[in-house]
Formats: C-alpha cells, structure tokens, sequence
C-alpha cells in the first residue's frame, strides 16, 4: 500500500496508527461503525477495493512496523511474546494505564510477582522516566523499560548500576532483553499499592489479613482501611493485592489464541475483553470485501 502524499508521510502514519484503538475497534465490533476507519485509509492510502479487511488492515499495520512503530506496536508485542507466548493466559494477567502513583504504567504483568513495561518508543523522549520508574518501584519489584534501538545506549549508561530492566524492540519487532530486571523491595509502598485498588478489592485484602472491616461512614472508609492496610507486612500486602487484582482477568482466554485473530489485534481484543459474540462480529468485519464496509460511509 503507497501513502498517497509522500512529503506528509509522518503525518498519514500517525494518523492511520489512530485505526489501531481500542475506542475505535469498540466502534467497529460493538456498533458496527467504520466511518472512521475508513475515512483515513481513504484520506491517506491507496488501495483496492478487490481486498478483505483483514488484507486492507494487514497493508496498513506494516506500514507501521516499517515507518512509524507508535507505542500500540510495542504493547503488542508485549502482549504476543510476554503474555501468550511466555506466560499462562490463566495465571497471568496484563493491566493496560495502570495508576501507580503520580504516573501511569503502560503495561503491567501480573501472577506470581507484578512486573511493569514502561515504553519509550523512538518517537518518545525520556525526560520523564526517572519520576516514572520510581512511582513504579511502590508497587512492583521488576521493572522494566521497553524501547527502540534509538535509545539503548542511553538507557544502558543511566541504568547500568540498577535493577532496571531494558529490552529491545528490535527492527524485526522481537524483544530483546538487554538488560535482565532484577527483584528490588525497599520502595514498595502501602499506599501506592492500596491506591491502585478498587474498594471491593481492598476490603478483600483486608478481610483475607484477618482484619475487620471498619464501621464508618462512606467518607471515611477509604482513609480507615488504608490505615489498617499499613500494618500488613509489605510483602503479604502486595502479594494480596496481586491475587485480587488478577481477578481482572479477561472472560474468555481461550478466544485470544484464536488464530483467526491477527496478532496486531491481540492487544486490542484483550483490552476490550470481547465476548464470544463480539469475536465473532470481528471476525465477520475482518472477512468483509473492502468496498463493502465504504458503502457505510
């Protein structure tokens, strides 16, 4: 697929890398909406009306690992290679803009430990990360920084002497680990960790350390329990709060391997948390003839 105005070839990739959210695959499988959609293929590249969507969003997505590889390309590729290929989609879960602190991890990997991928793409700076990792720290014991080949030198000079982890998404879109992160507790937090609970959730926690639970009014129950959580031995607090937030977990697992659903839609489809009906309905728009969808429009 050739973009149609190659002097605003940055400004058509970055648009056309909008194609690939969850707000607007929420439009295409929950209301059958693709106006938008196709309005930028349009508006930015040529192509036949003789091909599926599936081939039409394949072409696209290439485009994006070759030229502009936005941060949906490296939390996809966490999701392929960590999540599914690593790690049991039953024992594991990923949280995607996850609150810790004052920042907000790009992706978290929970099971038996909670581990955090900050990504830093080749369009991104870094003037933010030391802030970021050290929110991240009171809450996970590994931590890891995601980036382009742009960066590594850098990243290796900062980090050398840490516990940092740095892995490479390499230009065939592998992860290659760098630097392995090792396990560091002395900046978990009992309140970072309880902030990142939901109140069903931290009344679990509690109620599973053998506490009661206050009886206070509404306004007051957030600040009481966080107190009480404060006597929870740091290790057993965040090893409580992993096992109840991984009660996030998706509905159905087992449908994110289907191999009818393309690897560049895998993050996508989880963060959505799709029902068997709404995979189907993707799976029906994905074999649709191009023109088909236009006609909408």
């Amino acid at each position: 697929m050739k973009t149609l105005n190659i002097n605003n070839k940055i400004e058509s990739l970055r648009s056309l890398s909008q194609i690939f959210s969850t707000a607007n695959f929420n439009k295409i499988v929950r209301k059958k909406d693709y106006v938008n959609t196709f309005e930028r293929i349009e508006k930015h590249t040529t192509f036949s009306n003789s091909i599926t969507n599936l081939e039409l969003l394949d072409n696209v997505y290439n485009e994006l690992l070759e030229s502009y590889r936005s941060e949906y390309v490296y939390k996809n590729a966490l999701i392929n290679k960590k999540l599914i290929k690593k790690y049991s989609l039953k024992n594991t879960i990923a949280l995607n803009e996850f609150k810790v602190g004052n920042s907000i991890a790009d992706f978290v990997l929970l099971n038996g430990k909670a581990r955090i991928f900050e990504i830093k793409t080749g369009l991104d700076g870094l003037d933010k990360l030391e802030k970021q990792i050290s929110d991240y720290y009171s809450f996970a014991t590994e931590v890891y920084i995601v980036t382009s080949s742009k960066h590594i030198q850098k990243l290796i000079e900062l980090y050398k002497e840490t516990k940092v982890g740095i892995i490479e998404l390499t230009q065939k879109n592998s992860l290659k680990e760098i630097k392995p992160a090792l396990s560091k507790i002395d900046l978990l937090d009992h309140s970072s960790i309880f902030k990142s609970l939901r109140k069903k959730e931290y009344i679990t926690v509690l109620k599973a350390n053998s506490f009661q639970i206050p009886k206070v009014p509404n306004t007051l129950i957030f600040k009481e329990c966080l107190n009480l959580s404060k006597e929870i031995d740091i290790l057993d607090f965040q090893k409580s709060a992993i096992k109840v937030l991984k009660k996030r977990n998706i509905e159905n697992p087992e449908l994110l391997k289907d191999n009818r659903v393309p690897n560049y839609l895998k993050h996508i489809c989880y963060s959505l948390n799709l029902s068997k009906p709404e995979y189907e309905e993707l799976n029906l728009f994905l074999n649709k003839p191009s023109n088909l969808c236009i006609s909408h429009i």
